[in-house]
């Protein structure tokens, strides 16, 4: 479990939630109505208009389907065929993030994403020639070809990307049908598993006259500074898991046994393999991170005993529970940030980004321009994501720093297609292994601290703040966690250790003991995987999350260095695109390499020294 710390005075130039009398409104006003999708001026007036390009993309399909069997006839053959998939990916973007978008905002409304989706599954199958006859283009022929037609030298790497599945590709037959039956084989278990949440009465916790949910509002409950409140959220929550855990196990293991079965077809032990190949990654590169990872769980154990031994003196309790994690520190408010405040923090901090990033920033946020949803309500997805630059979805602002480090975050995914688009003209050329984008998505998120640090002129709410920070740097070890029990499910459901919810209660406590003190203790955790929807709707997502971490903070360790110079750099990385490999951009733009044994030697040097500073100044202060 995420634990969050921060907590501020009033020390802010904007007023907070100390500064307000009566409860704290996280979206007030009119703001509800701001911070709401306009799908209509974003995407399409109405149905109609949504249809034409429904007809539009079909026929772009037929358009690329007629160079079946002459995909290599001339670099010119090529080139038409490249920008045709150029173009109706563009489209595809757009449609598929109107269907997400409006299945998000309303999960009773898929009529826009099941459209999608099976328009995507036509064309996969229709389309399935292309990488099948790029099998037979060679390295030679490719130079041959870009030195004969140079309008094909921007999509270098895509072939390169395309034809290195070359041996991991099935005949066109096969592809042809798998394409086809994608929804029906792989799509139907996060529908399940959200359909489930959707269906569950979540018990209602009563405070102060108002009625709580413990699933919509489990972040306001478990920072209640009522203990016996905070206890009854966490119990309440995860013994619904436990009565919702055989629909969503069966789901999942489903989707798992039938990625296996389809990486199987291809060559790879399991899925999890498939996609880190995929990546350009390893299983033997994923397991030594892990390693150095869990070489280093001494550090993570000791914070938590740090972080436990903080409470308990606050509480004045002999034993602090997980339950307790989340309080704000004794003598210092948690700040609210109103939904027009946390916009305004994230601006602010990623200013130091410059104009081009701050216009494409302040062109997202804006509520006006109806980009992002944010307010909470029945009915609506979990969690948070981007879809393109078209925009941002989060399930429920309430207020706190990490939402708006959330805003920050997904902000980062929005802008990096954004700078794309305006300088390659189209958002193919923005895709490339999500550990990548992820990290410009959380460096995000370091800047914020970074700024809010600069700014604040309170020293204890400085180190508040940099418990804080020292808390993030910690989070490294729970996205390994999550990561890994992911990566174990899927070995275990391809040995036939695993056939349903039981097995995945074992690998989360298996993985959970390993990681996470608090897991030896409470056998309600034993569920906890049931918490992170990445697992039914975004499958072996979590590895990204854990590369990204460590280059996010190398990122901030080098703006540190050089706050003068390494923006520009990074930026001139981020806007450039996936024109190769993601470990050639780090190293041409940034001088970083991912091969070097000792890339994580820094991550951890700089996590133990704010932890050291965080622990010399408590005893200062005490």
């Amino acid at each position: 479990m995420k634990i969050a710390l921060l907590c501020l005075s009033l020390a802010f130039a904007m007023p907070l939630m100390a500064a307000h009398s009566g409860p704290f409104d996280p979206v007030p006003g009119n703001q509800k109505d701001l911070y709401r999708f306009d799908l209509k001026d974003n995407f399409y007036s109405g149905e109609a208009a949504w249809k034409a390009d429904m007809a539009r993309a079909r026929d772009m399909i037929s358009a690329v389907e007629s160079h079946r069997g002459k995909v290599l006839e001339s670099p010119s053959a090529l080139l038409d065929v490249l920008n045709g998939v150029r173009d109706l990916d563009d489209l595809m973007v757009r449609l598929f993030a109107y269907g997400e978008f409006r299945e998000a905002v309303n999960t009773g409304d898929r009529t826009a994403y099941e459209a999608y989706e099976k328009l995507d599954a036509d064309m996969q199958a229709n389309l399935s020639f292309i990488q099948v006859e790029l099998k037979d283009l060679s390295q030679e022929k490719m130079d041959a070809f870009i030195k004969a037609e140079p309008a094909l030298a921007p999509y270098r790497y895509y072939l390169e990307d395309t034809v290195r599945m070359g041996p991991h590709t099935l005949s066109e037959a096969r592809e042809s049908v798998l394409a086809k039956f994608g929804p029906d084989l792989t799509s139907w278990q996060p529908v399940l598993f959200q359909k489930t949440f959707d269906r569950t009465d979540f018990p209602k916790i009563e405070v102060d006259g108002k009625s709580f949910d413990v699933h919509i509002d489990y972040d306001t409950l478990i920072r209640n500074p009522d203990r016996k409140v905070r206890e009854e959220a966490f119990k309440d929550y995860y013994h619904a898991f436990e009565k919702i855990s055989d629909l969503v196990g069966f789901a999942l293991y489903r989707e798992m046994r039938t990625y296996n079965d389809e990486a199987r077809m291809r060559g790879f032990k399991t899925y999890y393999n498939e996609t880190l190949f995929q990546r350009y990654l390893t299983r033997p590169q994923v397991d030594n991170l892990y390693a150095q990872i869990e070489a280093h769980l001494p550090l993570y154990h000791a914070y938590q005993r740090f972080r436990m031994k903080q409470v308990e003196d606050q509480l004045g309790v002999e034993q602090s529970e997980i339950w307790d994690m989340e309080i704000p520190p004794r003598g210092a408010p948690e700040p609210r940030f109103t939904a027009d405040q946390g916009v305004k923090v994230v601006e602010d901090s990623l200013k130091v980004l410059g104009p081009e990033y701050s216009t494409d920033l302040d062109n997202l946020l804006n509520p006006k321009n109806g980009r992002i949803d944010i307010v909470g309500g029945p009915n609506r997805g979990q969690g948070a994501f981007t879809e393109g630059f078209y925009g941002f979805f989060m399930d429920n602002y309430q207020g706190y720093l990490t939402n708006v480090s959330t805003i920050a975050h997904e902000a980062g995914h929005a802008v990096h297609y954004r700078l794309v688009v305006d300088n390659r003209k189209h958002i193919l050329f923005a895709d490339g292994p999500s550990y990548m984008t992820e990290s410009f998505a959380m460096f995000n998120e370091w800047l914020v601290r970074d700024h809010l640090l600069k700014t604040e002129k309170d020293p204890a709410v400085v180190r508040t703040i940099k418990q804080d920070t020292v808390n993030e740097m910690m989070y490294l070890w729970e996205l390994a966690r999550r990561a890994k029990f992911e990566m174990v499910s899927y070995d275990r459901v391809a040995s036939g250790e695993i056939t349903g919810d039981e097995g995945f209660d074992k690998a989360c406590e298996d993985t959970g003991r390993l990681y996470d003190l608090w897991f030896q203790k409470y056998p309600e955790l034993k569920v906890h995987w049931i918490r992170k929807h990445h697992y039914w709707t975004v499958p072996t997502y979590y590895v990204n999350y854990v590369l990204a971490q460590v280059l996010a903070m190398k990122y901030y360790e080098m703006y540190l260095q050089d706050p003068g110079g390494f923006p520009k750099k990074y930026v001139a990385m981020v806007r450039n695109g996936f024109d190769r490999p993601a470990a050639d951009l780090l190293k041409d733009f940034l001088g970083v390499d991912l091969g070097d044994p000792k890339l994580l030697d820094g991550t951890f040097n700089l996590i133990q020294r704010d932890f050291d500073q965080l622990k010399a100044a408590g005893k200062a202060a005490s």
